[in-house]
């Protein structure tokens, strides 16, 4: 059966290849558009996946199945509650261990910050600071210099001459 225009669309805007995974969702494992997706996400060469709260059997065009079985829900129908938690239990999982692995994170601190915004200049302050031993005004410095890229501003640090504090 072919897929509906609308995934069509929008993962043609995409240009996935061989490199690219996608990740579908479905409580139920049965969502036309997310199935239909899956389909043209691997025929363009994708790595796939379909997350589901309900058994089903993998389908042909996913090359993995993840069924967190979390039963009927309190009201029917209303998937976000049981299935909706469960699914971005999942998701957190999947995008912290991609932060880990892909060396975003150092000790428990995501020091591949990219500080945009008052709060994640803030962030990145605490991050530097508990990192390098440097006092707020010293890590002020040092991020201007990395152009607010915390894992830069840590290298920096780490790569100075013993005792250098950026002015």
């Amino acid at each position: 059966r072919p897929a509906s225009p609308a995934p069509r669309a929008e993962l043609e805007s995409l240009a996935l290849t061989g490199h690219d995974p996608l990740l579908g969702i479905a409580a139920g494992g049965t969502t036309p558009y997310v199935l239909g997706a899956l389909r043209l996400a691997k025929e363009a060469g994708a790595s796939t996946g379909l997350l589901c709260c309900a058994p089903v059997e993998r389908p042909a065009s996913c090359d993995a199945l993840i069924c967190v079985e979390t039963g009927p829900e309190v009201v029917t129908g209303s998937t976000r509650m049981k299935a909706g938690t469960a699914t971005k239990l999942v998701l957190n999982t999947i995008s912290t261990t991609l932060m880990v692995r892909t060396g975003r994170v150092h000790e428990n601190l995501m020091v591949d910050l990219r500080a945009t915004n008052d709060k994640l200049r803030d962030r990145a302050l605490r991050i530097v600071g508990e990192l390098t031993g440097l006092d707020r005004e010293a890590c002020h410095g040092l991020l201007e210099r990395a152009e607010w890229g915390g894992k830069a501003a840590v290298v920096m640090h780490a790569g100075a001459p013993s005792g250098y504090a950026p002015a």
